[in-house]
This record gives structure tokens, sequence and C-alpha cells, in this order.
């Protein structure tokens, strides 16, 4: 099982570098607070670079929540703000989102799944020049590795279902989390979102964050 994983998150990243339209990159940090037993709430700032990482396209901040209903299912639910550009020729313009999920996860053995449904409201750009709102609900299914090092790789896809339309959107990835010590930890990933609908060819995107548990 150990081998099968890794060759699948060896795999996966290899096929995700292989795009040519450019290198993305999203660095942030997260706190998190747990509150009681089952609420715990989390803040996140983020930035995103596009295009060989050589503009800021996007900054934005979120704020939330998360309820523990039991030992397998949670919900939470989360406000964002962002500002961002078509890009870097383009002006910064403020975007909300408001979203909720609902996980579910279990293990066997050394392997955890985890099963995330997302409700959001999303704004996206149309050419660059007006915007229009959609609703969408994500599924998104990962499984990662636990085992005695402080690394934790895992690998997960997150399909995107627009409201009133079709599946349009899916976001494979690969990554691993490092745990510094109990409050600290570091995540490290790749992805590349995959447009099913029109002719968006998307580049890979690294991903790096720093976790803090108050």
């Amino acid at each position: 099982m150990k081998k099968i994983f890794f060759l699948a998150l060896i795999c996966l990243g290899a096929k995700i570098t292989l795009a040519q339209d450019g290198l993305g990159l999203r660095s942030g940090v997260s706190l998190e607070k747990k509150v009681t037993k089952k609420i715990t709430l989390n803040a996140t700032g983020q930035l995103r670079f596009n295009n060989n990482i050589s503009y800021l396209q996007t900054y934005m901040f979120e704020l939330g929540g998360e309820y523990k209903i039991s030992k397998a299912f949670d919900v939470a639910v989360y406000y964002r703000f962002a500002n961002r550009r078509k890009d870097e020729t383009k002006e910064f313009k403020n975007r909300h989102r408001f979203y909720a999920d609902l996980g579910y996860g279990k293990k066997f053995g050394p392997i955890k799944l985890e099963n995330r449904l997302r409700y959001q409201h999303q704004f996206k750009d149309n050419d660059g020049v007006t915007e229009f709102d959609a609703s969408y609900i994500r599924d998104k299914i990962e499984a990662s590795y636990s085992n005695k090092s402080k690394f934790t790789p895992y690998i997960s896809n997150d399909f995107f279902f627009q409201i009133g339309g079709t599946l349009d959107q899916l976001r494979p990835k690969a990554g691993v989390s490092y745990k510094i010590n109990k409050k600290n930890g570091v995540d490290l990933s790749i992805f590349k979102d995959i447009d099913l609908v029109g002719t968006e060819a998307y580049g890979p995107v690294i991903g790096l964050a720093y976790k803090l548990k108050l």
C-alpha cells in the first residue's frame, strides 16, 4: 500500500508539471484557534502569483469556523475577501465569497480518506471586462498517508459542479505536510486546474503554506 501511494503521488506530480503555459504560486499563513473541543476558528492570508510567478494577481483574507459534529463529520462556514486582477495590466477589483463545508474522514490503517462537500458563491471574470456571479458545489476527495515521520504525503481531486450547469473543472493535487512541532507546520503542494467546458489552459500552481495553532 505504501509503495502504491508514493507511486501515485510521483506520477500525479509529474503529469501536472508538464504544462507549458506558465507557473503560479500561492503562498500564505493560516492561524487556527481551538475554542472548545468541538469549535475551531480559522484565519488565512494568501498571496497568489501568476505567469511564471512574475506578478501578484490576488491577495486575500479569509475568516471562518468549524464545528465537530462527531468523530467522522464536521461542518464549517467561511467568508473570503480578495483583491484580484485579470493580468498585470489591469486594476485590482474586490471579490467577496461565502462558502460552507460538510466534511467526512475515516482511516483505513495508515491511509486516511477525506471527502469535503462545499457550497460556494463565486465571482469570476468574463473576458476581463464584465463579471458575473456563479454558485458551485465542489466535491473534494483526498487520501493521505500517516507514518512515523513528520511528513504526511497526500493526493486529492476537486470536482467543480456549477449549479444550473455541469461539471466544468477538475483540480488534481499532490502535496506533503510537515509537522515542525505541536503548534507549527508547513504544507507544500502542486496542482493544476483543468477546464472541461472551455478553452482555458491553466498552468501548474505551487502551494506553500505556514500553519500555526494558537
